[in-house]
């Protein structure tokens, strides 16, 4: 899976990343202020569930013929679209999903685990009675690492072995941009792709590893045995360091707490709030610029903005000589893969499924770029593990 921590060192690798402006919004997660997002699968919209505003109005087909049931980009931006006019009714949210007409027995033994999820909550929710408030969450990227149709990394021109890839190196799963997804990602695609794109670096893997019959001269062997150096060192160090780690007392250790001494320790914790309050910025400065919906000059800032957070981030970890708490090390890797978002963002101005741009009014006035083709799915898919297929309604 891509977390930033993998897109960022990728990122610092060599620019082996492309297509990272293709960030799939998941159109309903569970709006809750103060609250982590819980994704609502798009199997409810499947059986049978209606978006409405505060008033109780449908509001989907204002976007697309075929309502909730529209692409999920399409969904997305209308979910973000009706939260937007939040402040026509005094702040209280406009977006909702309604399956109250449906039967509540039936609901509860068809989706078990948001049953499970709402009426787990201090303030149960009963999602069979009541509409739930919903708003898109930042849920897969279509971009990543670079690779081939066998898992190799491809590096830039002139970088890697010659050819174009680099040796020895290998993506596969989210971390991996194939190019299967195009602009949208639907969810049982990625799922094949995480099987054969495994499958496949795992066999080449273990081709010049073991070899395949034909590499038994010097060459191959010599190569054979630099990978098993590699993977033999990757493997001390990492035992050597988990090791050191379970040894050092707590006031001494790395991502696991603060260095030694009370003035030290202190220290420490103010880097961590001060981390912790960065990354909080840092988050809304993705979804109000480099969201849903974005704009040149939105992402201008925002890349001017994550800049300045990038520094300050690596400075912080700088500073702690590697021993600073896993908010500074959760800062510069958020850091690094939000600045490289929005820079790929910034330099296409061309909307396609994940990636949505409305021009400013200058550019859509001087005719200096166009938007093309939306780049609609032609399909609509769940990614819910309590769900094999989207029910499609009648």
């Amino acid at each position: 899976r891509c977390t930033s921590s993998s897109s960022n060192n990728n990122n610092n690798n060599n620019g082996i990343v492309s297509d990272l402006e293709y960030v799939q919004f998941h159109p309903t997660s569970l709006f809750l202020p103060n609250e982590a997002r819980f994704l609502l699968t798009e199997a409810l919209r499947g059986e049978g569930a209606i978006l409405r505003d505060l008033d109780g109005r449908a509001f989907a087909k204002d976007y697309h013929p075929n309502g909730e049931l529209a692409p999920r980009d399409i969904v997305a931006r209308a979910v973000f679209m009706e939260s937007q006019k939040s402040t026509d009714h005094g702040g209280r949210h406009n977006a909702y999903l309604d399956i109250t007409h449906r039967d509540s027995k039936w609901l509860k033994d068809r989706f078990p685990t948001i049953q499970a999820h709402l009426s787990s909550r201090d303030a149960p929710m009963d999602f069979t009675k009541e509409r739930i408030p919903v708003i898109p969450a930042a849920h897969y990227t279509c971009g990543g690492v670079t690779t081939d149709l066998n898992g190799c990394v491809v590096g830039e021109s002139g970088r890697g072995d010659g050819a174009g890839w680099y040796r020895n190196l290998y993506a596969a799963g989210e971390a991996a941009r194939t190019g299967l997804h195009g602009g949208n990602r639907l969810a049982s695609t990625s799922l094949l792709e995480g099987l054969v794109y495994g499958a496949s670096v795992g066999e080449m893997v273990a081709g010049v590893v073991a070899g395949d019959g034909a590499g038994d001269d010097d060459a191959a062997l010599e190569g054979r045995e630099k990978v098993m150096e590699t993977m033999h060192r990757a493997r001390h160090s990492i035992e050597h360091r988990l090791v050191m780690e379970q040894h050092r007392p707590p006031s001494e250790s790395g991502l696991n707490g603060h260095r030694g001494g009370s003035g030290a320790g202190a220290a420490d914790e103010r880097t961590s709030r001060e981390a912790t309050d960065v990354l909080a910025h840092l988050k809304s400065l993705m979804w109000d610029n480099v969201g849903v919906v974005r704009t040149p000059s939105k992402l201008g800032l925002a890349v001017s903005e994550l800049t300045a957070i990038r520094d300050e981030a690596d400075r912080l970890w700088a500073d702690s000589d590697g021993a600073a708490g896993w908010e500074v090390a959760a800062l510069r890797d958020a850091a690094h893969s939000g600045l490289a978002v929005a820079d790929a963002a910034l330099a296409n101005r061309v909307s396609g499924g994940a990636h949505y741009v409305v021009l400013d009014e200058g550019e859509e006035r001087d005719g200096s770029a166009s938007i093309k083709s939306r780049g609609e799915s032609k399909e609509q898919d769940s990614d819910d593990d309590e769900d094999d297929l989207v029910a499609v309604r009648a």
